[in-house]
């Protein structure tokens, strides 16, 4: 069934499996041609209220500026994304505010709006933030920055998930560049991703299946993440003609991708919300991975649930 988690899964996929299953208010965040889903929360943390108002205005109505500490409820699902706001030069603890952040919502982008300055770029290196806006262009780029972080948002976060596994150092490589290729072109099939990774195809499938709580197969997983990309082209307002060549495949390959996962006709595709295309496929392939026979599930993250959230 679309959408919906079997057995007992992670908690980080139960959690972000809530999260895509939240319903959405209504977000003043829209346009034509299908360019901005419907979101849910962005908060909003500065170090004035001046700054907030700044980017809040920037943003529009799904933001909600933190008062006070800018504490964060432990795996809150309403969470999207999360936009800290910082006048040069940056204080250490903005660093630590921006680890908590990820441990407690690990799959909300983090955009960190400041002032140009020469500790920026190792600022951002260290802290795991996903994008940084000048102040100066808060007006003219952040909503689109916001928007490019909300699509790919998820199989960054499933990468990460992955890489913190208990998974063979190889398969582990293997997927996590596979989740990350498919915000962009994603891998067509096994040989590619064996020619990229310098791997045997055969070796990298015997090791999904073996390491797989499922009958789930790679070359499964890799069409899977190919039909992502393709609903995502296809909902920006490209038809299935411009959008199959950009990955690699015909529409009548597309086609039937898409009844081979998740089971439906392109037209029927379309029809689908991302959010539940992502927790299927979470169910289908992410689920048996982590929960696999020969582990007793995902690796410890740093950082705990219950961890205090830093102060700003």
């Amino acid at each position: 069934m679309i959408g919906q988690l079997k057995g007992t899964s992670p908690p980080f996929l139960h959690t972000f499996c809530s999260y895509l299953h939240q319903p959405r208010g209504n977000s003043t965040i829209s346009s034509t041609r299908g360019a901005w889903e419907e979101v849910g929360m962005i908060r909003v943390v500065a170090d004035t209220s001046r700054d907030a108002a700044l980017i809040a205005d920037a943003i529009g109505g799904a933001a909600h500026v933190m008062h006070g500490s800018g504490r964060f409820a432990a795996g809150d699902p309403q969470v999207e994304c999360v936009v800290l706001g910082c006048r040069s030069p940056i204080p250490p603890g903005r660093l630590d505010l921006a680890r908590a952040i990820k441990r407690q919502v690990p799959w909300a982008p983090v955009i960190f709006v400041t002032d140009p300055a020469p500790d920026v770029a190792e600022w951002l290196g260290e802290s795991g933030v996903s994008d940084v806006v000048w102040f100066d262009d808060v007006q003219t780029e952040l909503r689109s920055r916001v928007e490019v972080q909300f699509k790919n948002a998820a199989l960054f976060a499933f990468a990460g998930e992955i890489e913190g596994s208990t998974l063979p150092p190889a398969l582990r490589s293997a997927l996590a560049h596979s989740l990350r290729a498919a915000t962009d072109r994603p891998v067509r099939n096994v040989k590619e991703l064996a020619e990229v990774l310098r791997r045997s195809p055969v070796t990298l499938s015997q090791s999904f299946r073996k390491n797989t709580d499922s009958e789930a197969t790679l070359s499964g997983f890799l069409g899977a993440l190919v039909i992502l990309r393709a609903h995502q082209l296809r909902s920006s307002g490209l038809s299935w003609k411009v959008a199959g060549p950009r990955l690699g495949f015909t529409r009548p390959t597309l086609h039937a991708k898409s009844k081979k996962w998740p089971g439906l006709k392109l037209k029927e595709l379309l029809r689908t919300p991302r959010r539940s295309l992502l927790a299927t496929f979470a169910s289908d392939f992410l689920e048996p991975l982590l929960n696999g026979p020969d582990r007793t599930g995902p690796a410890q993250h740093p950082g705990s649930p219950t961890d205090p959230m830093p102060t700003p």
